[in-house]
């Protein structure tokens, strides 16, 4: 088979393709379109070089083609356009055929874009090797002008040339004749003698969907992985009485790796193309620098931990024990081993004695050197012996020069197509792993005594009810003895499915990716007819074996943390990892629902340790946070020093989440309330604004709006969509309170009109947000446009929209019902009421109004 490819696709776009087919809810052009993609598709994945395809549309409005001629003679080759000329196959042709090919209002003829395709076909592969193919996608409805046709039969068998015609209504093998006119009765039974003369086949459309629906592999070129000689043998010692086989080694199996995707950057796509040598690629270079890792032992030295160290002045070391030993480059070549290319036989052993674990690697086939009849009859003799003597043989394996000798052995495949070795690594005594298991078969005592019945061991009516169960499920008992599921017919799901995927998302960008197709779905479950025979002896099964379901599923938690939560869950206490709490219902539950004991104090196990709860009115101490949780309920944090230290260790939040000083892209939405909690309660115990452990709200919530408008542009695509919208929702919800004590007493503030106040401020605060996202989102002056991100927030109006008068407290501001759905309503954005809210002047810092700080 040549390694070069010519393909040419004619598709017909005339008028009469608009109409639908029987059962159809599409045109005949866009089923047509749509086979056509599916072969251009797999084109494009085979992503060679020396693979060509050309598309020319038939029946067009448009004349693009050499062969077309108007003068007072008349018209030839007329509405036949030349899509694109034999080339590489790419997206945006695909993208071309898929938006841009439309109906044409002119009938044309087959028989012309034919002999366009030829012409083309000739001046492109001259007298070159290439596999050319030609396919014509057509409903066969126009008349065509055959005169001449033996010079085309002739063309196409002189130059080798295979034409495929899929027609729209053509009948299938297996199903009754379609009705069709005379005129494509007659195209159909002239299309089949073309195809036959020229080796071609025709195809109705329902087999060309079914055909280009299938799974496909890409094809690979054959490539020698060593070409050198088999050695039985010292052939430089004893030349006469050794023996030197000149071969190439190929693979015949090779794990097929799912493509890794590549860096690309929105930054660098999104910029200006006079900013960027070559246009914008998105493509980034990666670069990698080392620095110093200093010790703690070394921390006090004049060593910075930033201090880079250029590549020059960098050296291989390896661990000796706990001991890191340093290897000079000019030591680097004792390490290796210096070896000759070699493929040398180091002896032979039965077959029989051959454990199949031993493998390790792929298979690959051994073939004489092409071309050297010698080689040939040499390897013919050395694999009829192994075969006959049922013999394998050990071999020793250098790929090149100085590489790593392995170990591997080489076995004999005789079969009609070819004679060959299969060679594959085995395993050094470094390689295996020995397990030791208790026997299926023999139960001792303590004595030494063997049992002969045990519960463990099996009966012989379990044994043949387990062989007749296997045989039951026997994938040869599958689609007349042919095997299922062969690997020769099995495709990797992941693999297929990323190959759908990316092809389906370079060709519809904004459209929902389609579900997994039933066909993969199907190699994950047994075979519907096996399964409903196998299904008695089951039953039988489950019964001899005693097979029970577990009431409690195990929970694959291990260590000593799980141990104690076992214990804790057997002595009827609940286990709160979150909180790091262990207690029983009551007590948690107290914790959660207040202090049911009024005002009292007493000494209680709550969410938050052992905390005194129950403070009487105006009390300054811990109540207003130890009863129901906090802004954000029982899973904020605090900080670390000062007062905050004194709420990690009293269990109040957990340490890890204790010293959050700022709101990070992981887990925004926490950090969030966790530096809330933290202002809170240092606003409580009297903590001083000073130093790096202080937090504020204003703090909290300034980070938390620049964070969303980060996610927001910074999003490649979607991606950081959903991590955006539920900020806002936190920060909304935060804003939004209709609890004045829970955020006015955790402030410090004191009288009603000061609470309402910074519950106003709070509101404004959100409405303007909301307004600069809009505004952002909408504006057409920024790239890329964010529009879809506001179209989420308007489905989501009533969540994230502007803070009405019935949703925050009375005397807290908020806009009409009205305000807020035209709001929501505008298409396009209104910066009028923006800029006035930035015109006006900002609340100082120290006022009740700046978020209660």
């Amino acid at each position: 088979m040549s390694s070069k490819e010519a393909t040419i696709y004619i598709l017909d776009v005339g008028p009469s393709l608009k109409t639908k087919r029987e059962g159809s809810d599409v045109s005949r052009l866009e089923e047509t379109k749509k086979v056509l993609l599916k072969l251009l598709a797999n084109k494009v994945h085979m992503n060679r070089k020396t693979v060509y395809v050309s598309v020319i549309l038939v029946g067009s409005d448009v004349t693009n083609n050499d062969l077309a001629t108007k003068d007072d003679d008349g018209e030839e080759y007329q509405h036949v356009d030349v899509l694109q000329p034999l080339g590489v196959a790419s997206l945006e042709l695909m993208k071309g055929v898929q938006n841009d090919v439309d109906l044409g209002e002119h009938a044309g003829d087959c028989m012309d874009a034919l002999i366009v395709a030829l012409d083309m076909m000739t001046k492109f592969c001259k007298k070159l090797k290439y596999e050319k193919k030609i396919y014509i996608l057509t409903d066969s409805y126009s008349d065509m002008n055959i005169d001449g046709s033996e010079q085309i039969t002739t063309a196409l068998r002189d130059d080798n040339v295979q034409l495929n015609v899929i027609g729209t209504d053509y009948d299938c093998e297996e199903e009754e004749s379609k009705p069709k006119t005379s005129v494509q009765a007659q195209n159909e039974t002239f299309f089949k003698t073309l195809c036959e003369e020229s080796g071609g086949d025709v195809f109705s459309l329902d087999e060309a969907q079914d055909l280009t629906s299938q799974f496909y592999s890409k094809k690979v070129k054959p490539a020698a992985v060593y070409r050198g000689t088999l050695d039985l043998g010292d052939t430089e010692k004893f030349p006469d009485a050794s023996l030197a086989i000149p071969v190439h080694m190929y693979g015949r199996t090779m794990t097929a790796k799912i493509p890794t995707a590549k860096k690309f950057s929105i930054l660098s796509e999104s910029a200006a193309e006079d900013n960027l040598p070559g246009g914008r690629t998105g493509m980034v270079n990666a670069s990698r620098t080392y620095k110093l890792k200093v010790a703690g032992d070394m921390a006090n030295q004049e060593m910075e931990e930033d201090t880079e160290v250029p590549d020059d002045a960098l050296e291989k070391a390896f661990m000796y024990g706990k001991t890191i030993v340093p290897i000079r480059a000019v030591d680097m070549e004792a390490l290796k081993l210096t070896t000759v290319k070699s493929l040398t036989i180091l002896g032979f052993f039965a077959s029989s004695t051959f454990q199949r674990e031993w493998l390790m690697s792929n298979v690959y086939s051994v073939f004489a050197a092409p071309g050297n009849p010698r080689a040939e009859v040499e390897m013919a003799g050395l694999v009829f012996a192994l075969f006959e003597k049922n013999s394998f043989a050990l071999c020793r394996y250098v790929r090149v020069n100085n590489s790593e000798p392995k170990l591997g052995v080489l076995w004999p495949e005789i079969s009609s197509d070819h004679k060959c070795l299969f060679f594959a690594r085995t395993a050094f005594n470094e390689d295996i792993r020995r397990h030791v298991f208790a026997s299926l078969t023999d139960i001792e005592t303590v004595t030494g005594k063997k049992l002969e019945k045990h519960r463990l061991l099996a009966t012989q009516e379990m044994i043949d009810n387990t062989k007749e169960f296997i045989n039951a499920l026997d994938l040869m008992n599958i689609n007349d003895g042919e095997e299922y599921l062969a690997p020769e017919s099995t495709f990797n799901p992941a693999l297929q499915r990323q190959m759908q995927l990316v092809e389906f998302r370079a060709l519809n960008p904004k459209k929902a990716l389609p579900p997994i197709s039933n066909a993969l779905i199907k190699q994950f479950l047994p075979v519907p007819e096996l399964a409903a025979v196998a299904q008695p002896i089951e039953d039988t099964l489950i019964r001899l074996w005693d097979i029970k379901k577990l009431d409690k599923p195990s929970s694959g938690k291990r260590g000593y943390r799980a141990s104690l939560d076992d214990e804790a869950e057997k002595d009827g206490d609940i286990v709160d990892h979150e909180h790091g709490l262990t207690g029983s219902g009551d007590f948690l539950f107290e914790g959660l629902a207040g202090n049911p004991h009024g005002n009292k104090r007493q000494k209680s196990e709550s969410m938050f340790g052992t905390a005194t709860s129950g403070s009487a009115p105006g009390d300054t101490g811990m109540s207003g946070v130890a009863k129901a949780g906090s802004v954000f309920g029982a899973g904020s944090t605090l900080s670390r020093g000062g007062a905050a230290g004194d709420a990690v260790a009293s269990g109040m939040i957990s340490f890890e989440m204790s010293a959050v000083r700022e709101i990070g892209t992981s887990d925004p939405v926490k950090d969030f309330e966790a530096m809330v909690k933290i202002a809170t309660i240092q606003q409580q115990q009297g903590v001083r604004p000073a130093g790096a452990g202080f937090v504020t709200v204003t703090m909290a919530v300034d980070q938390m709006k620049a964070m969303i408008q980060k996610l927001i542009t910074t999003s490649f695509g979607d991606q950081f969509y959903e991590k955006a919208f539920e900020c806002l929702k936190s920060l909304r919800g935060f804003l939004s309170s209709a609890d004045l004590t829970k955020y006015g007493a955790a402030a410090g503030v004191e009288s009603e009109a000061e609470q309402k106040e910074a519950a106003k401020v709070r509101v404004e605060t959100w409405n303007t947000f909301i307004k600069e996202i809009k505004h952002m989102c909408l504006n057409t002056s920024i790239s890329p446009v964010r529009t879809d991100f506001w179209e989420l927030v308007v489905k989501n109006k009533q969540e994230l929209g502007l803070l009405t008068q019935r949703e925050v407290p009375e005397g807290a501001g908020g806009v009409s019902a009205e305000e807020a759905e035209q709001f929501m309503s505008e298409t396009s954005e209104d910066t009028s009421a923006l800029e006035a809210d930035e015109e006006a002047p900002a609340p100082e810092e120290d006022d009740l109004l700046a978020l209660m700080d």
